[in-house]
C-alpha cells in the first residue's frame, strides 16, 4: 500500500522563545541576532524518524529546503518535492503548500510550528482534511499539536497504519503576540481541523485557571518564599500562578517573563536563555514553574528560556512544580510533559518531580517526556 504524507515546516518557528521576545512573528531576525538557533527542522525530524518503520511504502510531499524537504532528507525518507521555497519565505508559502497537498489527497499533512502556522494551515484546508502539528512555536494553544514531536511521530504512524483512522475536530486557537509581549493573554479561536484522535498523544484543550485558583496561589506563594534559601538562586517561571510568588518578593517582575531571585531580591528580569545559564554557573539554583492547565506540559510551551542545558544543570530534584488542585484535576492522571527536543533532558526530567499545592502542602507527581 502507498502512503504519502504531507509535510510543511515552518523554520523560524519558536525562535523567540529563548530570548525572551514572548513569540517569533515580527522577531525571528532579531531572535537570529541573539544567537538563537533555529529547531523547527530539527523537531520535524524527530517527529519524522518515527516514519521510518512505514518503508518503502511512504513518500514525504513536501516543499524545498528548509520548508520540509530538509526534515524529510535528515530523517532518512524518500520525499517528493511539489513547491520551491522562495528567497524570503511568509505566511503565505504555509498556505499555499497546505492547499496544494490538499488537493493531491495525502494521508495526513504534517505541520512544524505554533499556532501561527496552525491558523495558516486551518485556513487553508478547513475542518475536513487530517492535520496533526508537530509543537516547534512558543505559544501553542491549540489542539491540534502533539504533545512532544516524538508523540506526533508515533499519532502518526499509528493513524495511517489504521484502517478506521479516527479522527476528532481539535481548536485552533491564536493570539497577536504584540498584546502578548505587552503582558495580554487574549487567544481567540479561528476554526477547527480534523486530527488523528488520542487523548495522551495529542495535547488537547487548554484549560484556563478558575476563579479560585487566585486565592490557593497566594498560599502557594507564601509557602515558596517561607522556604527560600538565602543563599540558592531561584528562578521563576511565566504565569499566572507563579505570578503569585513573584508579587510576594520584591522587584518589578512580570507575569510572562522568566526572573532570577537571591534573598528575596530580584537580580534579573526578563532573562534570556543564554543569561539564565551565565547567571547560574557557579552558584546552586532551583527552577519553579506551573503546569499547562488540561495539558500538563512543564517546560516547553511559553517557557523556553528553560534550556534543556539548563534544566540538566538543575535536574529534576531542582525543579518544583506550582499547581492548584483544580488544575491537577484538570489533567484527568495524564503526567506532567517536558518537552525540550534533548535526550539527555527528557531523561532527566522523566520520573516524579515535587509540587507544591498548598501552603506547606507538597506532593509528587509523574513526568514523561516521551
Amino acid at each position: 500500500m502507498s502512503l504519502r504524507v504531507g509535510l510543511i515546516v515552518n523554520a523560524l518557528a519558536g525562535v523567540g522563545g529563548p530570548a525572551a521576545l514572548r513569540g517569533s512573528d515580527g522577531v525571528a531576525e532579531q531572535a537570529l541576532a541573539l544567537g538563537v538557533v533555529p529547531q523547527a527542522v530539527t523537531r520535524a525530524t524527530q517527529a519524522l524518524s518515527a516514519l521510518r518503520e512505514l518503508g518503502a511504502e511512504l513518500t514525504i510531499i513536501t516543499g524545498s529546503g528548509s520548508l520540509g524537504a530538509d526534515a524529510a532528507s535528515a530523517a532518512g525518507l524518500r520525499c517528493e518535492i511539489v513547491y520551491r521555497k522562495p528567497a524570503k519565505e511568509s505566511a503565505e508559502d504555509t498556505a499555499a503548500l497546505a492547499r496544494r497537498l490538499m488537493l493531491m489527497q495525502v494521508d495526513l499533512i504534517l505541520f512544524a510550528g505554533g499556532d501561527g502556522t496552525a491558523r495558516d494551515v486551518a485556513e487553508s484546508v478547513g475542518d475536513a482534511f487530517p492535520v496533526l502539528g508537530i509543537p516547534a512555536g512558543v505559544k501553542m494553544y491549540s489542539g491540534v499539536f502533539a504533545t512532544t514531536p516524538a508523540a506526533a511521530g508515533t499519532l502518526a504512524v499509528r493513524f495511517l497504519r489504521s484502517h478506521a483512522r479516527r479522527v476528532r475536530q481539535c481548536e485552533v486557537m491564536d493570539l497577536d503576540e504584540s498584546d502578548l509581549r505587552c503582558g495580554r493573554i487574549e487567544p481567540s479561536l479561528f476554526g477547527y481541523v480534523a486530527s488523528p484522535e488520542d487523548p495522551r498523544l495529542l495535547q488537547g484543550k487548554k484549560v484556563r485557571s478558575g476563579a479560585g485558583d487566585a486565592v490557593q496561589a497566594q498560599a502557594m506563594a507564601a509557602s515558596v518564599v517561607e522556604a527560600m534559601e538565602p543563599d540558592k538562586m531561584y528562578l521563576i517561571g511565566p504565569g499566572s500562578t507563579t505570578w503569585a510568588v513573584k508579587q510576594a518578593l520584591k522587584g518589578q517582575a512580570s507575569l510572562l517573563s522568566v526572573d532570577a531571585y537571591i534573598a528575596g531580591k530580584l537580580v534579573l528580569h526578563d532573562a534570556t536563555a543564554a543569561a539564565l545559564l551565565e547567571l547560574t554557573a557557579d552558584r546552586p539554583s532551583r527552577i519553579l514553574v506551573t503546569c499547562i492547565g488540561g495539558q500538563g506540559h512543564i517546560f516547553g510551551r511559553g517557557n523556553q528560556q528553560f534550556s534543556a542545558e539548563m534544566v540538566r544543570r538543575v535536574g529534576r530534584k531542582g525543579v518544583s512544580v506550582l499547581a492548584t488542585p483544580s488544575k491537577l484535576i484538570s489533567l484527568a492522571g495524564r503526567p506532567f510533559i517536558a518537552d525540550m527536543g534533548d535526550t539527555a533532558a527528557a531523561a532527566e526530567m522523566t520520573g516524579y518531580v515535587e509540587v507544591i499545592n498548598g501552603y506547606r502542602s507538597k506532593a509528587f507527581y509523574r513526568c514523561e517526556a516521551f
